[in-house]
């Protein structure tokens, strides 16, 4: 029989790696919250690093609105004792750097900020009374008015650990036309990395690179030279948009369909204000370098946002319905729509309207908000 050795009985040298391996500030409070011994074998944060504040301002060019970089966190809170099936709650904080207001409340899916009527939401959420899992960090480029800065679609950091420097940290984003920009911390433009020919659709990091799809389907990663290698084949999907996801550890590739001829206001960009028809999903095998289409997500759903795609296992969200896609479109008259893919029936449906679905994003449960806490009704047109 192997013996156990109580966790208190453990090396503190054990102890200091474990709490340096440690990549957000709230896993690190909480690690030095458990005792006083504990707390003595790592600093609290920052400490002897330099780490980038959020919004990260960029260097200006003449005539040029002050752009930032903003970063939003998506977690996922559960209350402190659980008893009967997992029940947690999807929520999205930004780091607003405004005195007096840290943090916003955003959609999961999108920059959109939730307004609830007055009196109903705790004014203070603390996020130590909870148990808290980070699920992605996201990152987007604004100009100083909240809106997206066009020229940048989508940019990816790394490092974004909390012992990341800011000397440390690059950021690489798809610019106009679908090329792959590269900026480091201080950079005063950003430079096209070179040697591509095609279309990117989306970013990441993955396993700690930059990984990229382009509209065919086929998956790159960056090297530190800023070179583009080809990871994975073509993808046989003929679709009109690429999203790349991680689950369970493996790369997927979400394939969205969009009705061809549709009539918007939005010229410049077809995308935009399109109707989304179907999606396929695909696994990347890294064994065998093929694409396995998965056809069955089970218990989990797959988000794709405006500046993030991540998963979920529902297991973990009490009631909550998997096998699914959750997804946005920007229509004509509604603004910004949370929409859901069924995997099972290939139907369609929006959010708002099926409670089974809005449960994991709205509204808050019990032990957050004890009375019910409804939408401004004007939010709940321009946000779901």
């Amino acid at each position: 029989m192997e013996n156990t050795v109580p966790w208190s009985d453990l090396p503190k040298e054990l102890w200091c790696m474990i709490g340096k391996k440690l990549d957000t500030p709230t896993d690190v409070r909480r690690f030095r919250s458990v005792c006083s011994s504990w707390r003595s074998l790592i600093p609290p944060l920052p400490h002897g690093n330099n780490p980038p504040p959020f919004p990260l301002q960029l260097p200006l060019r003449p005539g040029q609105k002050p752009a930032f970089v903003t970063r939003s966190t998506i977690y996922r809170l559960q209350p402190p004792e659980v008893s009967g099936p997992a029940f947690g709650w999807l929520v999205k904080l930004e780091e607003s750097g405004e005195p007096g207001c840290p943090l916003r409340l955003l959609s999961p899916l999108s920059k959109e900020p939730i307004k609830y009527k007055p009196g109903f939401f705790p004014s203070v959420l603390n996020t130590l009374d909870f148990r808290v899992t980070e699920i992605v960090k996201e990152y987007a480029v604004e100009v100083d008015d909240g809106a997206n800065f066009r020229r940048v679609a989508k940019v990816a950091l790394f490092p974004d650990s909390a012992w990341a420097d800011a000397g440390e940290c690059a950021v690489v984003g798809i610019l106009e036309g679908g090329k792959l920009g590269h900026r480091r911390f201080g950079d005063e433009e950003w430079s096209v990395i070179e040697g591509q020919d095609c279309h990117f659709d989306d970013v990441m990091v993955y396993k700690g690179q930059f990984y990229a799809v382009d509209r065919l389907g086929t998956v790159s990663w960056i090297d530190p030279s800023l070179r583009v290698v080809q990871f994975s084949p073509h993808m046989c999907g003929g679709g009109d948009r690429k999203h790349m996801v991680e689950v369970g550890g493996d790369l997927y590739v979400v394939d969205r369909y969009l009705e061809r001829g549709a009539v918007t206001r939005y010229r410049n960009d077809p995308e935009v204000g399109s109707k989304t028809v179907k999606f396929r999903v695909y696994r990347l095998n890294q064994e065998w370098g093929t694409w396995d289409e998965v056809r069955r997500l089970d218990d989990v759903a797959l988000f794709l946002g405006d500046h993030s795609c991540f998963s979920v296992s529902v297991q973990e969200f009490g009631g909550c319905v998997g096998n699914c896609i959750y997804f946005t479109e920007l229509s004509d008259f509604y603004g910004v729509k949370v929409l859901v893919f069924c995997m099972e029936d290939q139907s369609i449906k929006r959010a708002a309207f099926s409670p089974d679905y809005f449960r994991i994003l709205w509204p808050p449960p019990a032990w957050i908000s004890p009375s019910p806490c409804p939408l401004d009704p004007k939010n709940m047109r321009t946000v779901y």
